[in-house]
């Protein structure tokens, strides 16, 4: 974001998503990518988690229909929960614990999605919701409880990597790179 502060064409507001907040001008598109993507941090923060997910969404889809600008909700694998069907198809419903310590994020973005459409339907909003699976890249912080940060923490200390469960697991991949080249 650094490279592009001050450039005419973006107006990058530090705001937290769960106040309103008045935008003048036109805008073009919201972004909402808003919402901790550690496991550590969500389960340290999870009122705040369900807040941004539920308050922040429906204060950016305000200003997207105030402003008549398109939508894109970043939005997650997790919604899934722990399916089971591999690999998940678009119209997998999902296998979801609403119990389980990772339920504020998995929830909070399935709610996110609800509201999204609830905006296209009833105001015929220009939306999009992408579900991006496990995306790494540089400066993330080895303790932040996801696989690659945590497999490159032990190995760099010589530690065997920690496998939950019986080791069959599969997952999705995608550098950070690769996931901006897609949303462009």
């Amino acid at each position: 974001i650094a490279c592009h502060i001050g450039k005419k064409q973006l107006k990058f507001i530090k705001q937290d998503v769960c106040d309103v907040v008045e935008v003048k001008g036109n805008i073009d598109l919201i972004l909402h990518f808003a919402c901790p993507a550690s496991p550590f941090d969500y389960q340290k923060y999870p009122i705040e988690t369900l807040r941004v997910m539920s308050f922040g969404t429906y204060n950016m889809l305000e200003i997207a229909r105030t402003k008549n600008a398109k939508f894109l909700l970043a939005s997650t694998s997790e919604v899934y929960g722990d399916p089971e069907v591999h690999p998940q198809k678009e119209n997998y419903f999902g296998n979801v614990n609403l119990l389980s310590p990772r339920a504020v994020y998995d929830e909070g973005k399935r709610f996110a999605e609800t509201l999204t459409v609830s905006y296209f339907r009833k105001f015929n909003l220009k939306i999009g919701i992408v579900r991006i699976f496990n995306t790494y890249g540089e400066r993330m912080h080895s303790g932040d409880g996801r696989v690659i940060p945590t497999f490159v923490s032990e190995a760099l200390r010589n530690e065997p990597l920690p496998i939950f469960g019986d080791g069959s697991q599969t997952r999705s991949f995608c550098y950070i790179t690769y996931a901006i080249l897609i949303l462009h």
